[in-house]
C-alpha cells in the first residue's frame, strides 16, 4: 500500500518536472529562432499546483472495533455465541465457572445489608421498647448492689444471738444422735455396758452370734453421726469467733461488681435516652462504604470471568470453544458495531496531516471496486503517531454513501482537499 501511494506521487511531480523542462526547450529553441517564447510558470505557481491536496492509502474500518478477552485464566463452560452474531452492550458472550465468585457476592452483599441496617439504627435512636428494658435493666442492677451491701454489713456484724443459739440447739440434736447410734453399734458388737433399756433386748442371748453385716452397717451409721456432730460444733465455733476476713474481702467484691454493673447499665441507658449521635452515624457510614467497596471487589472480580458486549455489534471473529482453557489477554473474539464502515488512513505524515483539519471535504476510491467514487470528510485526527516505521498520523474518514459491495479490511485511497 506504501509502495502504491509513492508510485502516484512520483508521478504527479514526472510530469509536472517534464512539462517544466519542455516549456524550457521549447523557450531556448524559440529563442535561437528569433522569437519570443512565453515565460515559464514560476516556482511559486508551480508549488501550487502540486500541492492542491493530500492523498494517502487507508484500509475500511467499522467505526468501532474491539478485541474481546478474558481477565482471568480458566475453562470456558459457557459459550454463548457464535462467529457473525448480533449481540447488544452487556449481551454474556462466554463464561468461566464461577459459583464461588457468586458466593463471594453473595457474602459481601449480606454484609453490606447488615451494615445499612446498622445505619438506619443509628439514625433512628432506639425503640421505646428497648428504653424500657434498660430501665428494667438497670433497676434490677440497683437492687443487686443494695442486696450486696446487706450481705457485706451482716458478714461483718458477725453471727446474731439467735444464730447461736440456734446452732447450740443443732450441736445438742447432732450429740444426742450420735449417742444413741453409738449405742447401737456398741449393742451389734457385743461390747454395750451401760446401754439404755431400749437396747436391751438387741444383746445377744447365751452363745448368740454377732451378725457381721449388723456391725458394719451401724459403724457406717455411727461415722456419719460423729461427722455431723463435729459440723455442728465447728459452725458453732465460727459463729462465736466472728466474721472471718476472707468473708468480708468477698463480700467487699460483690459489692463492687454490683455497682460496676449498675453503672454500667445506666450508662446505657443515658446513651438512649439521648438519642442519635453524630458519632455513632458517621461510624455506621463509615461501615457501610467499607462493605459497598467489598460488594465492587467481589462483583469486579466475577465479572473478569465472564465476556460481555461492550456495545452493540456484530461478530466478526470467535476464537474459543465451550470446554476450552483461556489465559488472560487471549483473543477469545472480535467484534465491530453496526454503524456505517469509514475509512482510516496507515501512511498519512507528519508534513501532510499538518495541513489537513476536521471537515476537509475527501474523495476516496477503492482497489476492489473500480470505477467507484465516494465523497466524505475528515472526521478525526489522530492526536500522536502511530507505531511503525515513518512518523504517520491516522485519520478517520467518513463516507457520504457506503457502496454495497463495500467490506471491512477493503483497501482505499483517498484524495483530501485543503485550504490552498
Amino acid at each position: 500500500m506504501v509502495t502504491r501511494i509513492s508510485k502516484r506521487t512520483n508521478f504527479t511531480f514526472s510530469v509536472k518536472r517534464a512539462l517544466y523542462s519542455g516549456a524550457v526547450l521549447s523557450a531556448l529553441i524559440l529563442s535561437a529562432c528569433g522569437a519570443k517564447a512565453p515565460a515559464p510558470a514560476t516556482s511559486t505557481e508551480e508549488a501550487a499546483q502540486v500541492s492542491s491536496g493530500v492523498s494517502a492509502t487507508g484500509v475500511v474500518l467499522p467505526p468501532e472495533e474491539a478485541m474481546l478477552s478474558f481477565q482471568v485464566a480458566g475453562t470456558v463452560v459457557e459459550l454463548a455465541v457464535k462467529e457473525g452474531d448480533t449481540v447488544k452492550k452487556g449481551d454474556v458472550l462466554a463464561r468461566m465457572d464461577t459459583r464461588q465468585l457468586d458466593a463471594s457476592v453473595v457474602e459481601a452483599e449480606a454484609a453490606l445489608a447488615i451494615a445499612n441496617a446498622s445505619l438506619d439504627k443509628a439514625k433512628t435512636g432506639p425503640r421505646p421498647e428497648e428504653i424500657e428494658q434498660a430501665k428494667h435493666d438497670v433497676a434490677a442492677s440497683q437492687a443487686s448492689v443494695a442486696q450486696a451491701v446487706a450481705q457485706l454489713d451482716a458478714v461483718k456484724a458477725g453471727a446474731s444471738q439467735a444464730e447461736i443459739l440456734q446452732a447450740e440447739a443443732d450441736l445438742q440434736s447432732a450429740f444426742l444422735a450420735q449417742k444413741i447410734q453409738q449405742d447401737r453399734y456398741n449393742v451389734a458388737n457385743g461390747t454395750a455396758i451401760n446401754a439404755s433399756p431400749a437396747f436391751q433386748d438387741l444383746l445377744p442371748k447365751g452363745g448368740q452370734k454377732i451378725d457381721p453385716e449388723a456391725v458394719e452397717d451401724e459403724g457406717k451409721a455411727l461415722d456419719v453421726a460423729n461427722m455431723n456432730l463435729a459440723a455442728a460444733q465447728a459452725y458453732l465455733d465460727k459463729l462465736k469467733s466472728g466474721a472471718e476476713p476472707s468473708d468480708v474481702s468477698l463480700a467487699n467484691a460483690q459489692v463492687w461488681v454490683s455497682s460496676a454493673e449498675q453503672a454500667a447499665q445506666q450508662a446505657y441507658l443515658n446513651l438512649l435516652m439521648a438519642g442519635p449521635r453524630s458519632e455513632n452515624i458517621a461510624v455506621s457510614k463509615a461501615q457501610v462504604d467499607e462493605k459497598e467497596a467489598a460488594v465492587n471487589s467481589a462483583r469486579a472480580s466475577r465479572d473478569k470471568a465472564i465476556l460481555k458486549a461492550p456495545f452493540d455489534g456484530v461478530l466478526s471473529e470467535v476464537n474459543i470453544r465451550q470446554n476450552e482453557w483461556a489465559n488472560p489477554g487471549q483473543q477469545i473474539a472480535i467484534m465491530a458495531s453496526g454503524g456505517p464502515l469509514e475509512v482510516e488512513t496507515t501512511d498519512l505524515n507528519e508534513i501532510d496531516v499538518a495541513r489537513i483539519k476536521e471537515g476537509d471535504p475527501v474523495t476516496v476510491t477503492f482497489d476492489a471496486l473500480p470505477g467507484i467514487s465516494v465523497t466524505g470528510k475528515v472526521l478525526s485526527i489522530a492526536p500522536r503517531a502511530s507505531e511503525g516505521a515513518g512518523v504517520n498520523y491516522p485519520v478517520r474518514i467518513s463516507l457520504d454513501e457506503v457502496p454495497d459491495a463495500l467490506r471491512w479490511g477493503m483497501t482505499a485511497f483517498v484524495d483530501i482537499e485543503v485550504d490552498q
